[in-house]
C-alpha cells in the first residue's frame, strides 16, 4: 500500500481532505470545467462502475452490494483492499451525478483521461487490479500533468461523499457509513446522553459581555 500512500499525500498537499462541504466541492469542480474541453455528459455515456473504481482507489473499502442509501454498486468496482467501508459504500457515485456538484459536465473529459492513463497498464481501468490502478492514477495527480486539477476534483468526490456524508440527511455513525470509520457519532439535535465534561457550567457574566 505505499504507492497508494504517495496517491493520498499528492491530495492531501492540495487540502483535497479539507474539502469536506458539497459548496467546496462545487468551487473545487467548478474550477476544472475549463479544462473539460467543453464536453458534456450528453455526449459520452457515462459509465458509472469506472467511476466507481476511481472511488474506490482513492478511498478503498470492502467489498459490498448496496451503498449507504441503497443504490447498486457494480461488483467490478470495489477491488476490496480494506476491511472497512470506503467512498463507494458511502454514496461517492451518488454525489458525483448530483446537480449542486456539477461533475457531470467534468465526467467525459475525466473518464477519457483516466483510460488513456490506464490503457498502457493493462487494459481499462475497471479490469486492473488495485495496483495498477493505483498507477493509473498517481500519473493522473503527478504536478507535471496541466490537467491535475480535473483529477482533484474527480478526487474530492470520494472525500466529500466519506467524510462528510454529503448526502444524507442528518448522518449519524448509525446511517453513514464514512462516520462509523471515523468514530463520529454525527447529528445529534439535543446533544448526546451519555456525553459530558464533567463539570458545572459557567453562568458568569462580565462587564462586557465577554466571556471570563
Amino acid at each position: 500500500m505505499e504507492a497508494h500512500d504517495d496517491l493520498i499525500g499528492l491530495l492531501t498537499r492540495r487540502q483535497v481532505l479539507v474539502r469536506t462541504s458539497t459548496a467546496a466541492l462545487a468551487a473545487l469542480v467548478a474550477s476544472a470545467v475549463p479544462l473539460a474541453g467543453g464536453a458534456r455528459a450528453a455526449d459520452l455515456l457515462l459509465d458509472d462502475a469506472t467511476l466507481q473504481a476511481f472511488a474506490d482507489t482513492i478511498l478503498p473499502g470492502r467489498k459490498t452490494t448496496v451503498t449507504d442509501l441503497g443504490n447498486a454498486i457494480d461488483p467490478r468496482a470495489i477491488a476490496g483492499v480494506d476491511t472497512l467501508p470506503g467512498a463507494v459504500e458511502a454514496d461517492a457515485l451518488a454525489l458525483y451525478h448530483h446537480p449542486e456538484v456539477g461533475f457531470d459536465a467534468l465526467a467525459p473529459a475525466f473518464l477519457a483521461q483516466l483510460e488513456l492513463k490506464a490503457l498502457p497498464l493493462g487494459g481499462e481501468f475497471l479490469s486492473l487490479d488495485f495496483d495498477r490502478r493505483v498507477k493509473a492514477c498517481l500519473e493522473g495527480l503527478d504536478f507535471s500533468n496541466p490537467t491535475r486539477v480535473l483529477w482533484e476534483a474527480a478526487a474530492a468526490v470520494p472525500f466529500t461523499a466519506f467524510c462528510a456524508a454529503a448526502l444524507i440527511r442528518n448522518a449519524t455513525s448509525a446511517n453513514a457509513s464514512g462516520y462509523r470509520v471515523m468514530g463520529l457519532p454525527g447529528t445529534a439535535p439535543n446533544g448526546y446522553r451519555r456525553f459530558s465534561y464533567r463539570r458545572r457550567l459557567s453562568h458568569e457574566r462580565t462587564r462586557t459581555g465577554s466571556l471570563p
